[in-house]
């Protein structure tokens, strides 16, 4: 039994040094949008259809656990965004000094046709529901509903596309 632990530790380390080593070159403004989610798929991200998804420069997908986030059919998700996995809890704070803050791990889920514009920040674990589109510079911390046009860094609703 022990041995099998250090065995998935040592697969894990080796996948984060991968996908560590691939990340920046997910980013590259050298690539075309479909090369880089190409490569993220490679990281560990998980594509419904990866060659109908575009990904803009300097898109960053969680360095820790890509392999939870979920990218539906023909997805634009443009330069900039960044897709966080894991969050801060705060009401479970611990006494430890050493560890006083503790981060919990989730999945992002981005339905298909789904439009996600410059510089949003996705933040929480959340799911962005088929057929949103998310503005430029929006922060993301709740489920989007299917169909919803989102703005604003308070990502209000502005809109039922449907």
């Amino acid at each position: 039994m022990k041995n099998k632990i250090i065995e998935a530790k040592k697969i894990n380390s080796i996948r984060r040094i991968v996908s560590h080593l691939l990340h920046p070159l997910a980013k590259s403004g050298y690539l075309n949008g479909k090369m880089r989610a190409k490569i993220h798929k490679l990281r560990g991200v998980q594509f419904e259809d990866v060659n109908s998804t575009f990904i803009g420069e300097d898109v960053s997908i969680d360095g820790i656990h890509p392999e939870n986030v979920r990218i539906g059919k023909r997805c634009i998700i443009t330069s900039g965004t960044k897709i966080l996995t894991h969050l801060l809890d705060t009401d479970m704070l611990s006494d430890s000094p050493s560890h006083y803050f503790r981060f919990y791990k989730g999945h992002v889920i981005i339905e298909e046709d789904v439009f996600i514009g410059l510089n949003v920040v996705i933040a929480n674990p959340v799911k962005i529901g088929k057929g949103s589109i998310i503005g430029a510079n929006t922060v993301i911390t709740k489920d989007v509903d299917p169909g919803s046009l989102v703005v604003g860094g308070s990502s209000r609703c502005i809109k039922k596309l449907f």
